[in-house]
């Protein structure tokens, strides 16, 4: 794609267009089976060590008490169903935020609606977990 991804993609508001017009919604059930499959596998301990000590998870600290694995497998989770349902405007949003980091202009998040959509669905993904696994 290179530099003229930017040419396509001047600014935020024209690749919200085309992500309006591309995204396949990402649901909790793409995903629920990895989610719960990675929580059995683990045996529940999903947990920092100290978190886990204390035997009080609660569900608004649980997130920032994840271990590192389970962030990355539950992260890994939604990226590949993510992938799956939106290669192109997954493909796209990455090559921009590529662009700009080598381009040093790190500031120039044009594809900003993608990573708070991933951010979202992440967030309400665990919640979602926590209520029919975790508590």
């Amino acid at each position: 794609m290179g530099a003229d991804i930017f040419e396509q993609f001047p600014d935020r508001e024209t690749f919200d267009r085309y992500w309006e017009g591309h995204y396949v919604p990402v649901t909790y059930e793409d995903v629920r089976e990895a989610f719960t499959d990675f929580v059995t596998s683990a045996n529940g301990h999903i947990y920092l060590s100290d978190y886990e000590e204390k035997g009080c998870v609660s569900k608004d600290d649980f997130k920032e008490n994840l271990s590192q694995e389970a962030q990355f497998t539950f992260q890994d989770g939604l990226t590949e169903v993510f992938y799956d349902k939106n290669p192109e405007l997954y493909e796209t949003a990455f090559a921009l935020y590529e662009e700009a980091q080598m381009a040093g202009d790190a500031g120039k998040n044009v594809a900003q609606i993608f990573h708070e959509t991933f951010q979202r669905l992440y967030a309400e993904f665990l919640d979602r977990l926590y209520d029919e696994v975790l508590s």
